[in-house]
């Protein structure tokens, strides 16, 4: 397993860096004491009969008759009906009821059409080497700061990756508006996720000193998170930041980026497990 999700998170990662209650629940058929009544019986006028032997016998045999025949099955007509029956409804479509909620609302396994009949918007593009993939507007659940989402279906048509591309921020030059933001989403996907991992890859800084025999000598530095130059490092690529977080059924990953313009961005990648899964199982079982 740990294998799978390092080989993963490195094709998690790569691609990124570079860029109800169940409402069929059975109704409750709740009995109300004024629905069921017994009758007291009625008062009837006393008659002296005289009852001969051959009577006696045949009430003994239809007695008998009775108790050796079997119980008959109750059928649910004959049931008394009930004062209050309660149904329950969704307003969620049938279709929708075998997939798993995914990010924005939306549903892992779903296909294109599937996605659409949520009422999400879907523009083609033409992300390399990634087959069925577009760039989504008006999700279920969006959220204000990511304004690019990006959905990949593959060959299979199944919703199994979401990319999440924030806004642009105007950050001055350690990145520090992008770090708090950065720091609150790792927050909340380790909440949601669990087993967050964070790794950070410093710039390396050559500096010339003289030392103890008045000679120069070069050392290096790593500089450090967050440190006057932090942005430009972004941008050139010499600092990378990024966590990644896990659970059962799906990976992600956090990083921050620099654009051209040096306007920062965080960038969130997702990846359904059990999809991922499923296509080993089928190369596998191939090979």
């Amino acid at each position: 397993m740990k294998k799978f999700l390092s080989s993963l998170f490195i094709f998690v990662l790569l691609p990124c860096l570079c860029l109800a209650e169940d409402p069929s629940l059975p109704q409750n058929f709740l009995f109300d004491d004024s629905d069921i009544i017994i009758k007291a019986p009625e008062k009837t006028q006393k008659v002296k009969t005289e009852t001969n032997e051959n009577d006696k016998i045949n009430a003994i045999n239809q007695a008998k008759n009775l108790l050796e025949k079997q119980p008959t099955k109750l059928q649910s007509k004959n049931l008394p009906k009930t004062k209050i029956q309660k149904s329950y409804q969704t307003n969620t479509p049938s279709y929708q009821k075998k997939f798993k909620e995914a990010p924005f609302g939306l549903l892992w396994e779903a296909s294109i059409a599937d996605t659409r009949n949520q009422g999400v918007q879907l523009s083609a593009t033409n992300m390399k080497d990634y087959t069925n993939s577009f760039l989504a507007n008006h999700l279920p659940k969006p959220i204000s700061f990511f304004d690019k989402i990006y959905l990949v279906f593959g060959k299979e048509d199944a919703l199994y990756r979401i990319l999440a591309y924030s806004q642009l921020i105007n950050d001055d030059a350690s990145a520090s508006i992008v770090l708090k933001q950065y720091d609150t989403f790792s927050e909340l996907l380790n909440k949601k996720y669990g087993n967050k991992e964070t790794f950070f890859t410093p710039t390396i800084i050559v500096k010339t000193i003289r030392n103890a025999q008045d000679k120069e000598e070069k050392i290096e530095e790593k500089a450090p998170l967050g440190n006057p130059e932090f942005l430009s490092q972004l941008q050139a690529g010499t600092s990378m930041l990024y966590s990644t977080y896990y659970n059962d059924d799906v990976a992600a990953a956090l990083s921050i980026s620099v654009d051209g313009d040096k306007k920062s961005y965080i960038v969130i990648d997702y990846k359904n497990l059990n999809i991922l899964k499923k296509q080993e199982a089928k190369t596998l079982d191939a090979l």
